[in-house]
């Protein structure tokens, strides 16, 4: 394996196995709440790899980040919803005319209706001031600290919020012990792709996946080959340390948020894609992490684009019915291909 040191510097490390855990993509969109690091450099390195991977057009948006000058932002947490607390657009309540079940909708529907509203024009909030004004306060320590961080009181001004990027369902794929499809090469937690989550994982789903196969992949690693095959020296390639403030990073978090957020359409998948192309086109080759940051926000929407009906997170505007023959394909697929 090749890997960059903070300063762009590669070393070689070699290795009988190599495990990816290195956590999902959310930073490839410009609102998300995963930290800096959640980029999808470990699913972009092992695609450049051709390992097989799945599901890459499935992300799921959190309907309810605190709206501030942060990255990652704040994810306020769905039980102040639970609690009591509503949505409110212009001041006004508008998830009861969207759902049956108002503010519990599930969290693709509430996701898909934040954006809607803020694509109106309209300003969302989160209406929490009867938590905030108890002493059920004492139950959110997390967003009455956010909220407080940024000048807010939550007991007598409603929390501005919008929808983010927050949870990858596809990935590379892996069979039930965390091997991918390239000798060696394994992969746990949110960079792999199990099929678990299916379209739209369940809240705290991926802690449990996360535990079983990491476990299942270290017993399975102990079984495995410890030995070095032989392997000619690597040629390292010549990379630059990656910069977070350069423009080209910022502009496909922009275009990505834009055309891959919770609403999709061809008329704005085609051209981000046109757009991707051209901007990685000029990038330095010692750009390497950037480039295959590219790499990947372009496979995603080859696989969005592709992918014409809507389906639990990847909700199309022009296809938005459920191709009900796609049902289970996906999945039984893959079992079968281990």
């Amino acid at each position: 394996a090749v890997a960059l040191r903070p300063s762009g510097a590669a070393i070689a490390i070699h290795a009988a196995q190599t495990v990816l855990a290195t956590g999902g993509l959310g930073q490839l969109f410009a609102a998300t709440t995963n930290p800096g690091r959640a980029a999808g450099d470990g699913l972009a390195m092992a695609l450049a790899q051709g390992a097989a991977v799945a599901g890459l057009e499935f992300v799921q948006f959190h309907p309810t980040a605190l709206d501030c000058h942060s990255d990652p932002l704040p994810l306020l947490t769905e039980a102040l919803r639970g609690a009591g607390a509503r949505l409110i657009s212009d001041g006004e309540p508008f998830m009861a005319s969207i759902h049956p079940r108002g503010d519990l909708a599930p969290r693709d529907i509430v996701a898909r209706a934040v954006w809607a509203e803020q694509h109106r024009g309209r300003s969302v909030a989160l209406d929490a001031r009867e938590i905030f004004g108890t002493s059920l306060r004492h139950e959110f320590p997390g967003a009455l600290g956010a909220c407080v961080a940024r000048h807010i009181d939550p007991a007598h001004t409603p929390i501005p919020i919008t929808c983010a990027a927050h949870f990858h369902m596809g990935g590379i794929v892996i069979d039930s012990d965390g091997r991918t499809s390239l000798p060696g090469l394994w992969a746990a937690g949110e960079v792999a792709y199990t099929g678990l989550h299916g379209a739209n994982r369940l809240a705290s789903n991926s802690l449990l996946e996360a535990v079983v196969v990491g476990s299942a992949a270290g017993r399975a690693l102990r079984e495995a080959s410890d030995r070095h095959a032989d392997a000619p020296p690597l040629k390292l390639p010549t990379a630059a340390a990656f910069d977070p403030t350069r423009e080209e990073w910022q502009q496909l978090r922009r275009i990505m948020w834009s055309a891959m957020g919770p609403v999709r359409r061809e008329a704005g998948l085609a051209p981000a894609q046109t757009q991707l192309q051209n901007l990685r086109m000029t990038l330095e080759p010692e750009q390497l992490s950037l480039r295959l940051r590219f790499e990947l926000a372009e496979a995603m929407i080859d696989a969005a684009r592709a992918r014409q009906e809507s389906r639990g997170a990847h909700w199309r505007e022009d296809y938005p019915m459920r191709d009900l023959g796609r049902d289970g394909a996906g999945a039984l697929g893959i079992m079968s291909a281990h």
